[in-house]
């Protein structure tokens, strides 16, 4: 076990399983760690260059709330995928309950790392039902062929997950098959070579019924596969940074109230509005454009490249923000450092 800057530990880049944080289990623990109470340490994989978190991402932000610059540490050699992998795995029965949806996002990492394992295999990983990994393969997954590797290490030739036609999923409203008999009738006469025509619309029945009769069943609805949101320079926003890029907007919301103070006083300096009289125009207008310039260099253009948005108070970069501006982005980040 060690002790680890917290600016060195890496948390961006996909390897957290959980679907979100919960900021309420953050500062739970963040009085925890303020009363004195040591939390249990958290797992990491080091490949010699970076140092990826693997389970925690709670802990390490209840320490940076605690103003802590050091987390206890489990450190494994491995990679980034390895990280990821052990990820999938954690909270099975510790730390904050996961969620369905906590389980589902853990079930697609594991699928994307390590899809050639069986659905047992990921099933036991993850620690949850073969089922389960089994719907969201189909999902996730698009293949023709498949080999997986089961428990026992050896690889088997299975065929592809079936996919269901539309009309063979189950109605949400009425709990039974959509066009099941239309379905058994298509299949059987591709199996007894039957060729039937087509029912004709009945002479009394309206063009509309017949377009309603000819239209496919609407599609099920999918739940859509959480994508990863990118900061202006292409680089993963932690889940926790998110909010602050959404933000962005407050910042440009008062530069517009600063260009309209800047309009209504260069208009009443153009027509010698008596009321401004006392004005100092250069005065007043530079130290408009420095207010402007400063709240513009706050807007959110790039998780750090110090800390990689781990909000640590020993990072110099970023000042605790886990963010940089445009203007630091352009004139202070080493060109080594950027994508």
């Amino acid at each position: 076990m060690q002790e680890l800057l917290i600016e060195k530990i890496r948390t961006d880049g996909g390897v957290q399983s959980r679907e979100r944080i919960s900021d309420d289990y953050v500062m739970e623990l963040a009085e925890l760690i303020k009363a004195g109470k040591k939390l249990p340490p958290i797992d990491v994989y080091s490949d010699g260059t970076e140092i990826w978190a693997a389970d925690g991402f709670h802990r390490i932000l209840a320490h940076i709330k605690a103003d802590k610059r050091t987390v206890r540490c489990n450190v494994h050699k491995g990679t980034k995928a390895d990280a990821m992998w052990a990820s999938c795995a954690a909270n099975q029965e510790h730390g904050l309950r996961r969620t369905n949806a906590d389980k589902r996002h853990a079930v697609e990492m594991a699928l994307k790392i390590n899809g050639g394992k069986s659905d047992r295999a990921i099933a036991d990983h993850v620690g949850v039902s073969d089922p389960f990994v089994s719907g969201l393969r189909r999902q996730v997954l698009t293949v023709s062929t498949c080999e997986r590797v089961g428990r026992d290490g050896k690889t088997y030739r299975v065929p592809p997950p079936p996919s269901y036609a539309p009309s063979t999923l189950l109605s949400a409203s009425e709990g039974r098959p959509m066009g099941g008999e239309r379905t058994e009738r298509t299949q059987r006469q591709g199996i007894e070579g039957e060729k039937r025509p087509s029912p004709q619309p009945s002479p009394l029945e309206g063009e509309g019924e017949e377009r309603k009769r000819k239209a496919p069943p609407p599609p099920p609805a999918m739940r859509p596969v959480k994508k990863d949101r990118l900061d202006e320079v292409g680089q993963v926003i932690p889940d926790h940074l998110e909010r602050l890029f959404d933000r962005a907007g407050e910042v440009q919301a008062l530069l517009s109230k600063i260009s309209g103070i800047r309009g209504v006083l260069r208009t009443a300096q153009e027509e010698g509005d008596v009321l401004y009289g006392d004005v100092n125009w250069q005065s007043v207008e530079a130290a408009l454009q420095t207010a402007y310039s400063d709240l513009k260099a706050t807007i959110p253009h790039a998780v750090c490249p110090w800390c990689h948005g781990t909000l640590t108070d020993h990072c110099k970069g970023c000042g605790k923000r886990g963010v940089v501006g445009q203007f630091r982005w352009d004139t202070t980040v080493p060109r080594e450092m950027k994508p």
